[in-house]
């Protein structure tokens, strides 16, 4: 189904979201305006009320959330992040780990008493976060749009919805091929190829040369292809996928900086601790310390 978004966008077929609406769709639209100034949704009593509800009343309604009785916890908000980025970053691989990761940290929210209602309401709120980082990746705005309303329209004419996590990740995805093709990396399919590499080796010691053999490229050509289309050197590149990764772990995890820079592939955790300071301008001690969640 979130295929024909391209097609559509290609023939220029597009209608406007609201043309047509119904009070359904209507209310998804302001939930999803109030999601994005607020980074929660309000709980609507009656999706056929004559008016709104005063949003004045919506912190305390979440404080009588049923949630909190029953001890639910809604998914992580950092780790939405780190998947937004990968998003944002056009990073295929690394977009399907970071969703699993997210999925795993808890469950979605209830914005209706509808099941169906709900879903279609968990899936425009996907679309639109998918949006804001796709065009924060490089996607032009207008693009994106066009493809967000698309995709909400596709949503609205569903009768039913099998399953609201797969049908996220495949938004997800569509954005993200979207953010690459933008920035021309499906022109060159070695760049895809050597990026995707260092990720799924991320965990271990990188050497050049066994990566131009893994994508099937020279060594010299690799690294001339790959300054030229991104403006920095491979090993610029993995260094700084391996701090993220760093920036993740020591946020998420106990380990300590000497057990991070050994799973990264670093055999010298002091280098491992310059190389952190170079990108993050700060040691991982003090990333840790500043961005401390209890």
């Amino acid at each position: 189904m979130w295929s024909n978004v391209e097609t559509l966008e290609s023939a220029g077929q597009y209608s406007s979201f609201t043309n047509g609406a119904d009070l359904d769709q209507l209310i998804a639209q302001a939930k999803m305006l109030y999601y994005s100034l607020f980074q929660t949704f309000p709980r609507i009593s009656s999706a056929y009320s004559d008016s709104m509800p005063e949003w004045s009343n919506v912190e305390g309604q979440i404080t009588r959330s049923e949630n909190r009785d029953l001890n639910i916890v809604h998914n992580d908000y950092y780790k939405e992040k780190f998947m937004l980025k990968a998003v944002s970053d056009g990073n295929l691989a690394e977009y399907r780990h970071r969703m699993r990761v997210f999925v795993q940290s808890g469950i979605f929210g209830n914005m209706a008493t509808s099941e169906l209602r709900n879903a279609k309401n968990l899936l425009i709120a996907a679309v639109t976060i998918f949006c804001r980082a796709a065009i924060e990746g490089g996607l032009y705005y207008e693009t994106a749009f066009e493809i967000s309303d698309q995709c909400c329209q596709n949503i609205e004419k569903m009768q039913s919805v099998e399953s609201s996590t797969q049908a996220i990740q495949d938004i997800g995805e569509l954005f993200v091929k979207r953010v690459r093709s933008a920035r021309q990396y499906s022109h060159n399919r070695a760049i895809y190829e050597i990026q995707d590499y260092v990720y799924k080796n991320l965990n271990s010691h990188i050497e050049l040369s066994v990566l131009a053999k893994n994508v099937g490229y020279s060594k010299n050509y690799v690294c001339q292809i790959f300054k030229d289309d991104t403006g920095q050197t491979i090993n610029e590149y993995i260094n700084k996928e391996k701090i993220r990764e760093a920036q993740y772990q020591l946020l998420f995890s106990n380990s300590s900086v000497t057990d991070i820079s050994q799973l990264l592939g670093f055999s010298d955790p002091s280098y491992f601790t310059k190389v952190f300071i170079k990108y993050a301008r700060v040691s991982p001690l003090a990333y840790r310390k500043m961005n401390n969640v209890s």
